[in-house]
């Protein structure tokens, strides 16, 4: 989501440097300010001025709400506290927040001298030492312990998106649920585990699965798993427990079928996938020495006894297995000891990435957001991969007897030891050289190599190891995997990349070991200073006992081999190269062929047909073995994706599409025409993937991801973008979005006003049409609308435009004295008590009446307003029409209003279906219109029907109709008067007829009289 505030921008100038800041409002970015896992904004920042452009990036944290902020640990330390107990250390344990990196907590682990639980905590990602706080948890924790208080420490400690689990020498603590603070300071509960005791506790361990829950949906939840490190007994369930949150209840994690302890191997770790909802299981048979995977099926949160896909077996110089994690917030699975193997099908299949031999991996350090892993090893030697590549590299060695390594939220590297902290700044674009690890480490052997070319620009090197070296030094002359994807450099000139990694099991002698390799940049040979020989003609011969003699056959006294010319290598293309491995004289060597099965006679070499490589070491290496620079940029496309871990969400029968364009940086390589690229859906049954590349003239690869929601499932998965052929040199190597299949917060539904008014008129309450009426109606104090039995008596329990301290109006009947309550309002003396923030009072949701203090007025009565909605989502808005259907309600219960829409034959049909089921009316959104016959305020909500989207769709509006004519009296006047005529007429005619008096004969009479008058 991309954001743009325009606001003042800041200049001062300091210590002769001119800085720049930017004040914008929190409401400005967010409204909200309930207490929850929130993602940690990263802030990318262009300025330009004139042709000269500064880029930079940093992060944005709401403090307001990140859950561990909230909260005292415990007693604050002062610095004198905290270095006392630096001579009592043996380890440092660091975990940091899920969905906010910089968020991290720092703990001591004691030895035997010394008692108690100390935590820092920082908010800024350790760049400064003094900005941790240091705080002393001993008493809370001795609050759940009863007698046994020594030797406590902490072991482990796990931090998820809303708990906080500690592993202390005696026993396991879980927070409560740190989004609802009851006190300032943190309060623990133990955990109990029947038969385990302090002796356990210290070599437990805890595991826990990376992912950050911001906005969380229903099949979000975090598992944490505790292993023993003891033989499982017949009185104890399992030496493995695991539990979800709010982590009460801890279940064995091998299922209760599996009875007899004898056959069962040790469980090393234990981690849930939540993306496949399995568990995996990392087994280790001590007897055997074998190490192997399993994966079972989540049946109602408890693994099922059948492996979902056959188990994975490690060979077995995998002999010291140590754990396993997720790369956080995505499907790659490291199983890492004595060597590392990655999983990117959920523990199907494994591919080793490095083997360490006798060293081990003790634990690892993962930056979700540039893929980084660092894998530190028991001897201090610190290793590097990124996420789904299998090669790797060596950063350096700490010779620090306590130390570990942290990435913050942008990625920076730091070294924590107990005393300082140090920060990797070598990739901040900076100009720094500022680097933890010092000069990067030249990967290279002390031994010779010897070069063998196949074609113009490729060359094979082989390892040289002497025969009589003995089998405990042979690895030190080898070529391993960590060699793959690097360069090898000659002082002189030249340089090739490193393709394929061969081990050869039957010959050629002396070669144990070789790399395929691509000339970039040709190697220099040697010229007559440094070798004589390089003007001779040479004659090569099979001794019969694996060397081969050369001899010089010119007879020129110039022409003459020389003690430094040992382990140099005679080269000529289209023949096996020949290692000098022994001189005898002026004109005679030995030497060993790299590919002697391609000799089949005595070989003549003309002078000049022929070259001299020194890849030696008798005086020293010229050769060395380092990272290959960064060979593609990755260029996305902006309106689609804006980072590298971009969550998206996908609605029912949504789409998304991404394109990924690779350019090569492969100065002097040839450039293979397969796909660089590889994706990998963590979850394929949840969503549906397709992609489509090709080459363009330029040699760029254009990628591009089809996605899909398959079904009505929920669920969430990563998917992952490889680079398998880029350089872990290069800023961008995976991407790893991450796929919803649910409701976006962003898509919310909307209901657009027949009558536009501009904020500043809302905020005044005055805006007049036309014929000067004001479509703004500002409404009394504690006002409540009226119900059906009449203006003066509402029922509803709404308050809008809310004052504690005011009284309430229309409250002379029990049925409203009982009724009306007040939410934000509630319990404070006076509306300025209420905190309503501007959100609030525009809100037209009925939760925030109590803010709500103008609405839209209308005169009366309202005929056929148009009920416009719209859908807005993060990337368009469109009009609500079907599949989409509605259900339109008054929220005071109010009636005298009534709805107007189309339907088709096809809306009928879901009509008649879905209104059995909701036990409500349904209408069709498109071209719905509303007419009121009522006085006062009308709050509607409207909802869309379920099944057409995850998304809880509703939206409210209020219409206040005014100017409402008061009842006319005429229609009764009159019908009173015709009746009162009317009987008064019966009433006459009947006493006329009861005297019998006819008024018509009278009359008749009458005429007749004034007539016979007239003629006289």
């Amino acid at each position: 989501m991309c954001l743009n505030f325009h606001q003042e921008l800041y200049i001062i100038n300091f210590n002769n440097r001119a800085l720049w800041f930017i004040d914008i409002p929190r409401e400005s970015i967010t409204v909200n300010t309930d207490i929850a896992a929130v993602e940690e904004w990263i802030i990318k920042v262009t300025m330009h001025e004139g042709l000269n452009i500064y880029d930079t990036e940093g992060t944005l944290l709401d403090l307001v709400r990140e859950p561990i902020l909230q909260w005292t640990l415990g007693p604050e330390m002062s610095n004198s506290q905290v270095k006392n107990l630096f001579p009592h250390l043996i380890d440092i344990k660091v975990v940091k927040c899920p969905c906010a990196n910089d968020v991290a907590l720092f703990g001591f682990i004691l030895n035997s001298t010394y008692n108690g639980v100390y935590i820092g905590k920082t908010s800024s990602g350790f760049w400064e030492y003094n900005e941790t706080t240091w705080y002393d948890l001993t008493d809370i924790i001795y609050s759940q312990l009863k007698d046994e208080h020594q030797g406590l420490t902490i072991i482990d400690m796990v931090l998820t998106n809303h708990f906080l689990v500690i592993l202390t020498s005696l026993g396991l603590f879980v927070s409560s649920d740190l989004r609802y603070p009851v006190t300032s300071q943190m309060q623990l509960s133990r955990a109990d585990f029947c038969g385990f005791e302090r002796v356990d506790y210290i070599k437990g361990k805890l595991w826990y699965n990376e992912k950050c829950f911001a906005n969380k949906e229903s099949f979000e939840v975090d598992y944490v798993t505790i292993t023993f490190d003891r033989k499982r007994t017949l009185s104890e369930s399992s030496s493995c427990f695991y539990s979800k949150e709010p982590f009460l209840h801890w279940l064995p994690c091998l299922p209760s079928i599996i009875t007899s302890a004898r056959f069962l191997p040790h469980v090393v770790t234990f981690l849930i996938d939540q993306e496949t909802k399995t568990g995996i299981y990392l087994f280790h048979n001590r007897n055997s020495k074998r190490t192997y995977v399993s994966v079972s099926v989540l049946k109602n949160e408890i693994p099922n006894s059948q492996p979902k896909f056959p188990n994975f077996q490690f060979p077995i110089s995998f002999s010291n297995p140590v754990g396993m994690v997720f790369h956080p917030r995505s499907h790659f699975l490291y199983v890492y000891g004595n060597q590392v193997w990655i999983s990117m099908d959920g523990g199907n299949t494994f591919e080793l990435v490095c083997d360490f031999l006798s060293n081990y991996v003790r634990k690892t350090a993962h930056s979700f957001y540039t893929s980084e892993i660092s894998l530190i090893t028991q001897n201090g030697r610190i290793y590097m991969t990124k996420a789904g590549l299998t090669r790797y590299t060596k950063s350096g060695r700490f010779v620090d007897n306590i130390f570990t390594l942290y990435y913050d939220h942008l990625g920076f590297i730091h070294k924590l030891t107990p005393e300082r902290f140090d920060t990797d700044l070598s990739r901040s674009g900076s100009g720094s050289s500022s680097n933890i690890f010092g000069t990067p480490p030249d990967l290279g052997f002390d031994t010779a190599l010897a070069p063998q070319f196949l074609s113009p620009n490729e060359m094979i090197f082989f390892a040289y190891v002497p025969l009589s070296e003995p089998n405990s030094k042979l690895y030190k002359r080898k070529f391993k995997n960590i060699h793959i994807g690097k360069v090898i450099n000659y002082s002189k000139n030249g340089n090739a990349y490193i393709r394929k990694l061969l081990v050869h099991t039957n010959g050629p002698l002396g070669f144990h070991t070789s790399v395929l390799t691509e000339i970039t940049e040709h190697f220099g040979a040697e010229n007559f200073k440094d070798s004589p020989c390089v003007y001779a003609s040479l004659k090569i011969s099979y001794t019969g006992n694996i060397f081969y003699h050369i001899e010089i056959t010119t007879r020129a006294s110039y022409a003459k081999f020389t003690v430094e010319d040992v382990e140099k290598t005679v080269v000529r293309p289209g023949y096996s190269s020949f290692l000098i491995t022994e001189f005898r004289d002026l004109k005679n060597v030995l030497s060993l062929a790299t590919m002697p099965n391609q000799i089949k006679s005595t070989l003549l070499f003309p002078v000049r047909s022929w070259f001299l490589y020194n890849f030696g070491s008798t005086k020293g290496r010229n050769w060395t073995i380092s990272l290959k620079p960064c060979n593609y940029w990755v260029q996305q496309d902006d309106h689609n994706i804006l980072s590298l871990n971009v969550v998206k969400y996908l609605d029912v029968g949504n789409k998304e599409n991404y394109e990924l364009k690779l350019i090569p940086n492969t100065r002097g390589m040839k450039l293979l025409q397969v796909p660089p690229v590889i994706v990998v859906v963590g979850n394929p049954a949840l969503l549906e993937v397709k992609t489509e590349g090709y080459y363009d003239v330029t040699d760029s690869y254009h990628l591009k991801v089809h996605i899909a929601s398959k079904f009505f499932q929920k669920g969430s998965t990563s998917l992952s973008m490889i680079m398998w052929e880029a350089s872990t040199s290069c800023s961008v190597t995976t991407l790893l979005p991450i796929m919803k299949s649910s409701c976006s917060y962003l898509k919310t539904l909307h209901h657009i006003p027949g009558r536009q008014i501009p904020r500043e008129d809302w905020i005044s309450g005055v805006h007049k049409d036309s014929r000067g009426f004001n479509m703004i109606k500002t409404l009394p104090i504690n006002y409540r609308p009226p119900s059906n039995m009449g203006i003066s008596i509402p029922l509803t329990d709404n308050i809008y435009h809310a004052d504690p301290s005011k009284p309430r109006p229309r409250s002379l009947f029990h049925k409203s004295k009982v009724t009306g309550k007040f939410k934000q309002c509630d319990n404070v003396p006076s509306r300025e008590m209420c905190n309503c923030t501007e959100h609030q009072k525009f809100s037209h949701a009925v939760a925030f009446s109590d803010c709500k203090e103008k609405v839209h007025r209308f005169k009366f009565p309202v005929i056929q307003y148009p009920v416009a909605l719209e859908i807005f989502t993060e990337k368009e808005k469109f009009a609500v029409k079907p599949p989409y259907l509605v259900t339109m309600t008054e929220v005071n219960m109010r009636q005298n209003w009534q709805l107007k829409h189309n339907m088709p034959e096809n809306v009928k049909k879901m009509k008649d279906f879905l209104e059995p089921l909701l036990n409500t009316s349904v209408y069709n959104p498109l071209g719905l219109n509303i007419s009121i016959r009522g006085s006062e305020l009308f709050h509607f909500k409207v909802s869309v029907v379920p099944g057409v989207s995850f998304c809880n769709l509703e939206e409210e509006f209020q219409i206040y109709v005014d100017e409402v004519p008061l009842p006319f009296p005429g229609h009764m006047l009159i019908a009173v008067a015709t009746s009162v005529v009317l009987g008064g007429l019966i009433f006459v005619a009947f006493i006329f007829q009861m005297h019998n008096i006819h008024l018509w004969r009278a009359f008749c009479r009458y005429l007749k009289e004034r007539l016979q008058t007239h003629q006289l």
